[in-house]
């Protein structure tokens, strides 16, 4: 059994995604919930909804992922529903387009010419000859444009300047570029990444945190964080910071760049941000054992420093800055047992602690403060086919708001024996601009027939 397209156009699942009013309405619900996802937070951690909207908020923030709106579930349904009634209203409009392009302009009759929005006709009893009916038709193209010619219409000649034909297909250059649009943002959704890093001076790394999950990202490569510079306005307020990075496949430097905020490293599709930093202290010690083996040893917060040696373990649990006028940092110390301890200590004090049955010396030699680099990665390929879809709609805008589809005809012959001269019009936008090109051609029209 064959089905037509026209059948199929009627049945009513057809009717109900070619709706104008389902469109309405998932146009209003997409600017509903983007509003939603614009005033909560996105792309925090769990920990971060439930301390600020509280439990029973926070249940609903985690069922219908709005820590995350754009990629949730029901709101890339909105966008696929979006889209397939886009797809079907364009099918559905489809074919009245083709036939508005296919129509034949030159297949007019004398009775509709005189019925055009725009029209002027002359009478005159005299045969017009051959330079005023060229000075007539000079005068028409002058104005009018390229035309076409076709003879024996209604027993005279009619001629046709069109302009803006192809304008027609400007609202399906509109609906094309959301479609385009939608597959950049999925194409971005699945194939890129998004995640952080808190990267110390001097060190590398070769992967990312997803914020969300905390699962690692791998890059490929290696980033090392070369100096951090910050300089502060008179308030103590950050002015600006910047990053130094290099780029490392392996051992070998492949690529550096300085990046502050809105200038970022682009590098194989991935784009870091210059987003934060944090500053760490970092204090210096020196401990020997009974056998007066010496090692002086930096540590940071956040981190662990080891004594290979002597198979020792150090931490900095706090750090003071000044305590009578002297910087002071507790420590814990832990060996490979798991016997583990903690002690103050105070710039230019020695202290002794033992570990099992060995006793050792330590003091604090330095303290300095240490940053680290708060650095947003991003890799986005659907990027480039988002700006294509965002080209194409602003193209389309223009063609449908501002090209018009002008048509303009001029018929030459007789009627009931005195030569008649029509001159007719009609277009869809920007009417005033064809009344002003009548007026002209009527203009030389007049001079033309000795009106």
């Amino acid at each position: 059994m064959k089905i037509s397209f026209s059948t199929y156009q009627d049945t009513s699942i057809w009717r109900f995604f070619s709706s104008v009013r389902l469109a309405v309405f998932l146009l209003i619900t997409l600017a509903i919930t983007s509003i939603v996802g614009t005033v909560i937070p996105q792309g925090e951690s769990l920990q971060f909804y439930l301390e600020r909207f509280g439990p029973n908020l926070f249940r609903t923030i985690k069922v219908l992922h709005l820590y995350d709106t754009y990629h949730s579930w029901w709101y890339l349904a909105l966008l696929g529903l979006f889209s397939i009634n886009l797809i079907i209203c364009t099918l559905r409009r489809l074919p009245f387009t083709l036939k508005l392009f296919r129509r034949d302009n030159l297949s007019v009759d004398f009775e509709r010419l005189l019925k055009m929005p725009f029209k002027k006709d002359w009478e005159t009893k005299k045969e017009l000859d051959n330079d005023s009916t060229r000075s007539i038709i000079a005068s028409f193209k002058k104005v009018a444009g390229k035309t076409e010619e076709r003879d024996g219409v209604d027993g005279g000649r009619l001629f046709l300047a069109e302009r803006g034909k192809w304008s027609y297909w400007g609202v399906y250059a509109l609906h094309g570029s959301i479609l385009i649009i939608f597959i950049g943002a999925l194409v971005g959704l699945f194939l890129g990444f998004k995640g952080s890093i808190m990267l110390p001076e001097g060190e590398t790394i070769d992967h990312i945190i997803n914020r969300q999950t905390g699962k690692r990202i791998p890059l490929n490569f290696s980033v090392r964080c070369n100096r951090f510079n910050i300089s502060f306005y008179d308030n103590g307020a950050p002015k600006e910071y910047r990053s130094d990075l290099t780029v490392l496949n392996g051992d070998k430097e492949v690529f550096h760049k300085s990046i502050v905020v809105n200038d970022p490293m682009k590098y194989r599709g991935i784009t870091f941000y210059q987003a934060s930093y944090r500053a760490i202290p970092e204090i210096t010690v020196k401990v020997s054992n009974s056998d007066k083996l010496q090692r002086s040893l930096s540590i940071s917060a956040f981190q662990k420093t080891l004594w290979p040696e002597e198979q020792l373990s150090f931490g900095l649990i706090q750090y003071q800055p000044s305590v009578h006028g002297r910087p002071a940092a507790q420590i814990w110390i832990a060996d490979n047992e798991g016997r583990a301890g903690n002690i103050w200590l105070l710039q230019g004090r020695e202290r002794e602690f033992k570990q099992g049955e060995d006793l050792y010396k330590i003091s604090l030699t330095n303290a300095k403060q240490r940053y680290l680099t708060g650095l947003q990665v991003k890799k986005d390929p659907g990027v480039l086919i988002v700006w294509l879809g965002c080209t194409v709609l602003i193209v389309g805008f223009a063609v449908v708001f501002w090209v018009p589809h002008r048509r303009m005809w001029l018929w030459i012959g007789h009627r009931k024996g005195r030569t008649v001269v029509i001159l007719s019009g009609q277009t869809n936008k920007n009417k005033l601009r064809l009344e002003k090109d009548m007026k002209k051609i009527e203009e030389a029209l007049n001079s033309n027939l000795g009106v």
